[in-house]
C-alpha cells in the first residue's frame, strides 16, 4: 500500500528537480541570447521573471530586472521557493526521508545536486559566467537522475507518481516559455520574421533540446511550425501534448485502469489539443490559449492532491 504521504513526496521531488532543470535551461538560453543581440539588459532578462509569474516578488526584493539581479533571484535566492537553489534543497530534503523508495545511487546524485548551488555573491568576479556553468551542470545532473529513476525505481505506483510530477511540470514550463516568447521577447510586431525573431525562436528550441529535431522535420523556422512542435508534437519529450499523454498513461497505471477526476481533466485537455492545429491556436489567441492551459494544469494538480494525496492511502504496491 502506497501511503498518500509517500505519493506526495515522490510527486513533488520529481517536480522540484524538473523545475530546477527547466529554470537552468531558461537562464542558459537567455545568457546566450544576451551575447548574440544588442537589446537592453532589462528588455532581455525581464521575460525570465515573467515565466515564473512572480514579478511582484522580484521587484519588491531587487527592483530592476538586470542580468545579475535575475540570475541571483532564479539561481541562488534561498528565500524564493522557486529558485534553483531552493528547489534542489527541497528535493534533497524529500529524498532524505524516502530512502526506502530511492536507490542509493539515485539518492547520492540528488544529494550531490542539492549541494551544487552554493550561496554566491552578485559582486563576485565572473558571477554570470559561473551561473552559466552551473546551468549546464544542473541540466546534465537532472537528466542523470531522470535516467536513474527509469532504471532503478520499480514499475509500481511510486515510479508513475514520479512520471506524473515530471511531465506535468515540464508541460507547465513549456507553456510559460511559449508565452514569454510571444508577448515579451519580441513585443514589436514589425520585428516578426526578422533575423532577431528567428534567433529568439532558435533559442527557445535550444532550451527544449529541440532545434535539431525541428530543422530535420520542419525546415526553416516559422512561428506556427515552432508552436506545432512545442504544443502538439507527440514524439518530442518536451512538447506539451507528449507530456500530457505521459501523465495520462501513468495516472491509469497508478489507479489500475480505474479513471478519476485527474484522468478526466487531462484526457479532455489532450482531446482539445488533438482537435487543433498550430494555426488555429494562433488564430484563437495565444494569450487566451496559454491562460487556459495554465488553468488546466492547476486543475490537474489540485485534482491529483484531492484524489490521491488527501485520502488516507493509495492502494497498490510501490
Amino acid at each position: 500500500m502506497l501511503l498518500s504521504r509517500v505519493a506526495d513526496n515522490i510527486y513533488w521531488m520529481s517536480r522540484y528537480i524538473e523545475r530546477a532543470s527547466n529554470i537552468a535551461r531558461f537562464l542558459e538560453v537567455s545568457y546566450q541570447l544576451n551575447l548574440d543581440q544588442s537589446s537592453g539588459d532589462q528588455e532581455q532578462w525581464g521575460p525570465l521573471i515573467e515565466i515564473t509569474g512572480d514579478m511582484a516578488i522580484f521587484k519588491a526584493r531587487y527592483g530592476a530586472p538586470t542580468r545579475d539581479n535575475v540570475m541571483h533571484f532564479l539561481m541562488f535566492n534561498p528565500e524564493y521557493p522557486n529558485s534553483i537553489s531552493r528547489c534542489l534543497s527541497t528535493a534533497r530534503s524529500i529524498a532524505k526521508g524516502m530512502r526506502e523508495t530511492v536507490s542509493d545511487d539515485m539518492f547520492r546524485e540528488i544529494n550531490a545536486l542539492g549541494k551544487r548551488v552554493p550561496e554566491t555573491s552578485r559582486e563576485k568576479a565572473q558571477f554570470h559566467t559561473r551561473v552559466f556553468q552551473l546551468c549546464r551542470e544542473i541540466k546534465r545532473d537532472a537528466m542523470l537522475i531522470e535516467a536513474m529513476a527509469s532504471e532503478t525505481i520499480e514499475r509500481g505506483q511510486g515510479y508513475h507518481f514520479w512520471r506524473v510530477g515530471r511531465y506535468l511540470e515540464r508541460a507547465d514550463k513549456t507553456s510559460r516559455l511559449l508565452h514569454v516568447k510571444y508577448f515579451h521577447l519580441l513585443p514589436d510586431l514589425d520585428a516578426v520574421g526578422t533575423p532577431m525573431d528567428d534567433l529568439q525562436w532558435s533559442a527557445v528550441l535550444d532550451s527544449m533540446d529541440a532545434r535539431e529535431t525541428y530543422i530535420r522535420t520542419r525546415g526553416l523556422i516559422v512561428p506556427d511550425k515552432v508552436v506545432d512542435l512545442m504544443v502538439l508534437d507527440q514524439g518530442h519529450p518536451r512538447a506539451i501534448l507528449f507530456c500530457l499523454n505521459a501523465v495520462v498513461e501513468s495516472l491509469y497505471r497508478i489507479t489500475r485502469d480505474k479513471p478519476g477526476e485527474p484522468h478526466r481533466i487531462v484526457e479532455q485537455l489532450c482531446e482539445k489539443l488533438l482537435a487543433m492545429s498550430a494555426k488555429e491556436i494562433i488564430k484563437f489567441g495565444m494569450n487566451e490559449f496559454i491562460d487556459d492551459l495554465q488553468l488546466s494544469f492547476n486543475e490537474v494538480n489540485n485534482a491529483i492532491h484531492t484524489h490521491f494525496i488527501s485520502p488516507k492511502a493509495v492502494t497498490g504496491g510501490v
